[in-house]
């Protein structure tokens, strides 16, 4: 994890989320791209004219003059920085600069446009609002996320998703203290004669990865959960005081899920932890990006 993209749009606390990427130097984290795609209809696009040149150049300085000082803040905490702003489609636009940057992860804020990212990254994606609101029990309420990496959940899938997964969490080890691994059981497998041996290899498998993750220096706990994933997962993280989701996506689904998973994109939408996307296929770019 030694190069991230940081996409923003500069929300009230846009900074706060950077600020809380600073403690990856501990896992190899050396450089931080700042990037910030002005789109084309708020620099006055006009038929047959294109856009105002003049005003695209005062949103551009705006923009830089607002990175110089992260630029700073960033040099404070010993790790290097550089500034893309461009004008255009926001979502092929910053794909296409992870891909340019060749970042090893992309961050970006929860919005209209983090599914779209979500499903054309073929990088590990995180999804982090500073402040999220999310209702539970019926009650509204608002959670602080600031230790993102310090206690993450792993949501162990499949065994080839779930291994991708892993091995991220292994490289954010300098940055984690503790991680409990969950695995939601399917529907299906509760009414199955064999549910007792299905529980026993499933522990198992789990059991393995706490082994796997403890050799890294970071304590893992296994939980077994039955019940709709998303809501099981989040529920653990509440219990168990995590502080991010870890999840891969998937590209066994229908079309309106293709290249995210069901489980991942109901976690990006109701979720109020940092989610952390693994892609499960190989390393690749969308074709239309050129």
């Amino acid at each position: 994890m030694q190069k991230i993209l940081f996409a923003t749009r500069f929300g009230d606390m846009a900074f706060n989320s950077l600020e809380t990427l600073f403690v990856l130097k501990k896992a190899g984290l050396r450089l931080i791209v700042l990037c910030h795609i002005i789109p084309r209809e708020e620099v006055g696009f006009v038929p047959f004219g294109g856009y105002l040149k003049k005003e695209a150049d005062e949103l551009k300085e705006q923009a830089r003059i607002k990175f110089e000082d992260w630029q700073r803040a960033i040099a404070r905490a010993g790790l290097e920085s550089r500034v893309i702003i461009g004008v255009g489609e926001p979502v092929p636009e910053v794909i296409r600069t992870a891909r340019d940057e060749h970042v090893d992860m992309l961050v970006a804020g929860k919005g209209s446009s983090t599914l779209d990212i979500a499903k054309r990254s073929p990088v590990p994606l995180l999804v982090h609002s500073y402040m999220a609101q999310f209702e539970a029990e019926g009650k509204k309420a608002v959670r602080e996320n600031k230790l993102v990496f310090d206690r993450p959940l792993l949501a162990a899938g499949a065994p080839a998703a779930s291994r991708k997964a892993l091995s991220l969490l292994e490289s954010l080890a300098g940055a984690v203290e503790k991680s409990e691994v969950a695995h939601v059981l399917e529907k299906k497998a509760l009414s199955d004669p064999g549910i007792g041996k299905i529980k026993e290899e499933e522990m198992l498998r789990l059991k393995g990865y706490c082994d796997v993750l403890q050799k890294t220096g970071i304590a893992a706990e296994p939980h077994l959960l039955a019940g709709k994933p998303e809501e099981e997962l989040i529920n653990e993280a509440r219990a168990a005081g995590c502080s991010m989701i870890i999840a891969a996506t998937s590209d066994k689904e229908p079309p309106e899920n293709a290249g995210l998973g069901s489980m991942a994109r109901k976690l990006c939408e109701t979720s109020e932890f940092p989610l952390l996307l693994v892609p499960v296929t190989p390393l690749s770019y969308p074709e239309d990006l050129d």
